[in-house]
């Protein structure tokens, strides 16, 4: 009687053990899964944060052209002809590029000024045999914007000043700031005043590059 009473409590402890060893697995297992939803919530939080901060700072910051706006059709959002930027160097390569595209720099007259004459086109009947000496032209436009960045704008007049050709420079450099000013009236730029300053500041000085430089479109 008594082995069968002991028996009987080893069972019941031993079912006891067993349920609280499965619930006890069970609770692990969900605690690690929980432990790892809470860490793929945690990096999925944080992409979506950095996805909306790179917006909300896109979105204050960009430049368009006046005349595209004005002559956007009324069935097309007018923000699709926004040029969003992060960075006053962004903003800055990409007006100096609309400048050539929108054809307000007028190479023939920095020419003009540089040489006495405009240079003469050579026509070429082969398009496989060029033969001119714009093709060895090799200027990084990205480096030169970064060391514009990095730049003093009143050491970069005071250097263009020293230069034997001052007057041709300084009749060169007029001629970059109304097209600058041309530039100015054709497009709105959206970003806080000290930014703003800067980036046309920036614009303006890249006008004391050489005119080897400045007869060429960056692109």
């Amino acid at each position: 009687m008594f082995d069968s009473i002991g028996n009987t409590i080893c069972t019941v402890v031993l079912a006891v053990v067993l349920v609280y060893l499965i619930i006890w697995t069970c609770k692990f297992i969900s605690h690690g899964m929980d432990k790892k939803r809470e860490k793929h919530s945690v990096a999925i939080r944080e992409k979506q944060k950095s996805i909306r901060q790179r917006t909300i700072a896109c979105a204050k910051n960009y430049w368009y052209n006046i005349r595209e706006v004005e002559d956007c059709p009324k069935d097309m959002p007018v923000e699709r002809l926004y040029h969003y930027f992060e960075t006053e160097q962004e903003c800055i390569k990409a007006l100096i590029i609309e400048m050539y595209d929108c054809a307000l720099v007028r190479t023939e007259e920095l020419e003009r000024i540089a040489y006495g004459e405009a240079k003469p086109v050579e026509i070429i009947t082969n398009p496989y045999e060029i033969d001119d000496e714009y093709d060895d032209f090799d200027f990084d436009f990205d480096e030169a914007v970064e060391e514009l960045m990095l730049q003093d704008d009143d050491e970069i007049a005071a250097t263009a000043e020293e230069a034997d050709d001052a007057e041709i420079r300084a009749e060169i450099y007029d001629c970059w700031t109304e097209y600058v000013m041309q530039l100015y009236d054709m497009v709105s730029v959206n970003c806080n005043e000290e930014m703003k300053a800067h980036i046309r500041s920036k614009i303006m000085s890249y006008g004391h590059k050489e005119v080897e430089i400045l007869i060429h479109s960056p692109e």
